[in-house]
């Protein structure tokens, strides 16, 4: 059916959680509708600390275009300072910029693989929509993650659309 979903979501960090990682809400759409337009930084992913050679624009992706096979499997593909995304019948639009991540990977996949090999995609295009997704650093081989980087608001808000409609093309 057509219709809106309006979501609004006020949060308060638990204080004992020194930051978030991401904070936001996971949607299972069907693979016949996994291409994705944008308005974001791209083309390629972009996270907060991870964006400079991204450039602000309109890009279309499918999920398995977003995904990168990094030596070990991982949180990517994520696209920062979004304004909108629409698929097929599907539109989303936020009172802020948001970041969300097209993926044919769960993250309970990405997370239990230790090799790229090993993942199955999903029966869906995983869709995430995030208020704030902390950066992903390079502590790997260097310093930790900024504080300016990290989710670490006390409290915060995330409010968007989502406006279902056959009609919607791309």
């Amino acid at each position: 059916n057509d219709g809106q979903l309006s979501v609004e979501i006020n949060a308060i960090r638990p204080i004992e959680l020194p930051y978030l990682p991401r904070f936001g809400l996971r949607f299972f759409l069907a693979k016949t509708e996994n291409a994705i337009e944008y308005f974001g930084y791209g083309e390629q992913e972009s996270y907060i600390d991870k964006r400079n050679l991204a450039k602000l624009g309109i890009y279309r992706i499918t999920a398995k275009q977003n995904h990168t096979n990094y030596v070990k499997p991982q949180e990517t593909g994520s696209h920062y300072g979004c304004e909108y995304l629409k698929s097929e019948n599907l539109f989303v639009s936020a009172s802020q910029p948001l970041s969300f991540n097209l993926s044919p990977y769960t993250q309970e996949e990405l997370t239990a693989k230790k090799h790229c090999y090993e993942l199955q995609e999903s029966d869906y295009s995983v869709l995430c929509i995030d208020y704030k997704m902390s950066g992903i650093g390079s502590n790997s081989c260097g310093p930790n993650l900024k504080d300016q980087y990290r989710l670490m608001e006390s409290e915060f808000k995330i409010r968007f659309d989502l406006i279902f409609d056959k009609t919607i093309r791309q």
